[in-house]
């Protein structure tokens, strides 16, 4: 394929793929309002980290990505679009037993007593 042909090719690609996205005006934490395209994903690949802390505690935290969008702006140093994520993040904990303690309880004399979870 000639390489004035692979171009046609990426334009109409190009082209295709604009056509579908949904462009919105997002506003930035300093108030100011930029153009910005939703951009739909799917996901690859969705780990955990993990870490073991000195007390022999492990922490499992995992990112989850609800959306993304680019931004018409790019990187000056890169030439990158700008991208801005939103997501939630979660965390799971593994403690030994000896470093749990019941959560507090007030009486209604104001003593605190312990309560059992699960």
């Amino acid at each position: 394929m000639s390489v004035g042909k692979l171009f046609d090719v990426f334009k109409y690609k190009y082209h295709e793929t604009m056509t579908k996205v949904k462009k919105l005006k997002v506003r930035l934490p300093n108030g100011s309002e930029i153009k910005a395209m939703d951009v739909d994903f799917d996901t690859i690949k969705e780990d955990w980290n993990e870490y073991k802390l000195e007390d022999g505690t492990v922490l499992k935290f995992k990112t989850v990505i609800s959306s993304i969008i680019r931004t018409e702006d790019h990187d000056p140093m890169t030439g990158d679009p700008v991208y801005h994520v939103r997501s939630t993040n979660i965390l799971r904990a593994r403690v030994q037993d000896e470093l749990k303690q019941l959560p507090a309880r007030k009486k209604s004399g104001g003593e605190v007593e312990g309560v059992e979870v699960g």
